[in-house]
């Protein structure tokens, strides 16, 4: 029966275990990191040489890109229309303020 720890050992030695697999899901995670970023950096590499490929095939100058790439504006820049209820809510406290 000396085999078995009193609970507070038991807690430490849990503790510890957590611990530990915390630190070597940080260390397994940092490489991961490490080979994702390489390999997207290849990736990227691989896809522009391909693009270039593809510009040179066809034809397409910078200025025909820029004009394909070029997206429509969403319209947030616009300055949003004034409520209803917020005039009709002047209105009544200026009725108010004369009375």
């Amino acid at each position: 029966m000396s085999d078995q720890l009193d609970p507070r050992q038991q807690l430490a030695k849990m503790e510890a275990e957590i611990a530990a697999a915390r630190k070597k899901a940080e260390e397994v995670e940092a490489a991961n990191t490490a080979k994702r970023d390489e390999l997207l950096k290849q990736l990227r590499d691989a896809d522009l040489a391909d693009v270039i490929a593809k510009c040179k095939m066809h034809g397409f100058t910078a200025t025909d890109l820029r004009g394909a790439l070029k997206t429509k504006g969403t319209g947030a820049s616009r300055t949003p229309r004034k409520s209803k209820s917020r005039s009709s809510s002047r209105s009544s406290s200026r009725s108010k303020k004369s009375t």
